[in-house]
């Protein structure tokens, strides 16, 4: 007993010992309502910051890095890659876990990552997560992040999309939707090509011309033109030859308001619905173009300035009808195109009229693509094709000799000559093509075009050297379902231009990119 009682004693006199010392300095006590002294907060965040496929192991060549769209994932893997077998290397917000479907991830680890794969991402604190859904695809993720990211930034629906290295399409694919929901873009879809169409027109003149029933130096209108009596004109007018209009130097729509795409000009009563004939749009464009055009002090006549004119290529078209006796899209496809192989080309019409193959165009910016009369419009904007109709086009008018060529090759020479302005220093028209981009299509000819709902553009034969080092030629196309009006676009290159001012820009870089990469 007395033993016990000494030590209870003993121990509270160490334990006020233990509390003095503590009092003084001697030790720490822990207030349980100082913030300073809870274990920290757990982070919410939930984000999934790279997904990379690893070469190696996989079969990869070289990584592939995912593009996030939203809450998308976007890659490409080639054809004999395994969509079930990958091993991604994921990174996401500190101390977050991540599961690939129901499955924890680890890296190093085989997942299946085929259509209807996951990931999702839960935060430290357990209390957010968020989920990635996966869209893999057959093809070259270089050249696939560049279209997703076009698309993403630019709102269109679908684009179709085209490389050609010398006579052998090296890639070609389809993206997204031809029409929402429902058909999936194909190379064999058909989109609306907007001023392509004025290449299509020229090759339909240089078959007349090759076959002996005109000549590029004939005038056009008054008693010795090929139109002679079905246009009243002036003797300005008569000055105007073929050559003329290929080179958009005729002037007959300098200083208008583009007649062609102007409802004052291509409707009745500004009736949307009820567009006039080809002729009556011409005879309009024509009295309000009665002579020379006038800047300023200086006079401007036939042959001396560069004027794009949508109107002349319409004139072009209806020289066709003339000379051969036949409507226009029969002597294009029976004449011309079907020579080359490419029978599923054609001039297109209003949304009622769309082919089985033929997407839908979504136009932006308040415009309307299906209020474009295309038959009206047939030489300067009408034409609908396909990516690998294009392609089998290009192989045949590249003045190579592994495919035999439409045309002589003083007949190419002509097309992709720059026109020699009378009074003025241009030199990136021909006849119905452009050329001279020395930045990224030195050596080429090519061809953009847009309206509502389209956007689109081709390049045949391009060599370098704009510091992309290919010397093989290089041809592609991009086509898009719908035309964008966004600016200040941007673009990590390889060639250091990191910028573009819009949609028709980006094109350029894209195609640039591409056939740099290919070569």
């Amino acid at each position: 007993m007395k033993n016990s009682r000494f030590d209870i004693v003993r121990l509270f006199a160490l334990a006020f010992v233990a509390f003095t010392i503590a009092s003084c300095g001697g030790g720490k006590s822990v207030d349980p309502l100082d913030p300073a002294e809870q274990e920290p907060e757990k982070s919410t965040k939930a984000e999934l910051t790279s997904f990379t496929l690893q070469p190696g192991s996989t079969g990869l060549a070289k990584a592939i890095t995912g593009y996030f769209s939203r809450d998308q994932i976007k890659f490409s893997i080639p054809e004999s890659l395994d969509m079930a077998a990958l091993k991604p290397t994921l990174k996401a917000s500190d101390k977050a876990t991540i599961y690939v479907g129901d499955q924890l991830y680890k890296e190093g680890d085989t997942y299946d990552l085929s259509n209807g794969a996951y990931i999702k991402v839960i935060s430290e604190a357990g209390t957010t997560s968020k989920i990635y859904s996966l869209k893999g695809e057959i093809g070259d993720n270089f050249i696939d992040t560049y279209i997703w990211k076009l698309m993403d930034h630019c709102s269109v629906p679908g684009v179709a999309f085209a490389v050609m290295k010398g006579s052998t399409v090296v890639y070609s694919k389809g993206y997204g939707w031809a029409v929402v929901d429902k058909e999936k873009v194909t190379p064999n879809t058909l989109f609306r090509m907007a001023s392509i169409s004025k290449q299509f027109c020229t090759m339909c003149i240089m078959r007349l011309k090759e076959e002996g029933k005109l000549k590029l130096d004939d005038k056009v209108f008054g008693d010795k033109g090929i139109l002679k009596g079905i246009f009243r004109t002036t003797p300005y007018h008569e000055t105007i030859t073929v050559r003329h209009l290929l080179s958009h130097s005729s002037g007959i729509c300098a200083g208008l308001d583009d007649p062609a795409f102007n409802s004052s000009y291509r409707y009745f009563g500004g009736r949307s619905s009820d567009p006039v004939p080809t002729d009556t749009l011409i005879q309009r464009t024509l009295d309000d173009r009665k002579t020379p055009y006038k800047n300023g002090s200086a006079e401007y006549s036939a042959g001396e300035r560069y004027n794009y004119s949508n109107v002349g290529f319409c004139v072009l078209h209806r020289i066709v009808e003339v000379v051969s006796g036949k409507d226009y899209e029969s002597f294009l496809r029976e004449d011309v195109l079907a020579k080359m192989g490419v029978t599923d080309t054609y001039i297109g019409g209003y949304e009622r009229e769309r082919r089985s193959n033929e997407c839908v165009v979504y136009s932006q910016g308040g415009g309307n693509g299906y209020a474009n009369p295309l038959r009206n419009l047939a030489g300067a904007a009408g034409i609908i094709t396909s990516t690998s109709q294009m392609m089998e086009i290009l192989k045949h008018i590249d003045g190579d000799d592994d495919v035999p060529d439409f045309f002589t090759k003083e007949t190419l020479a002509e097309m992709y000559t720059p026109y020699k302005y009378s009074g003025q220093d241009y030199n990136t028209y021909g006849l119905g093509w452009r050329m001279n981009n020395a930045k990224r299509f030195f050596g080429s000819h090519f061809h953009g075009g847009n309206m509502a709902g389209t956007a689109t553009m081709w390049v045949g034969g391009a060599t370098g050297d704009g510091k992309g080092n290919f010397s093989e030629k290089m041809s592609g196309a991009i086509i898009c379902n719908s035309r964008s009006y966004v600016d200040n676009l941007t673009w990590d290159t390889s060639w250091g231009n990191s910028s573009s001012n819009d949609i028709d820009d980006s094109f350029y870089i894209i195609l640039g990119e591409a056939f740099r990469y290919f070569k």
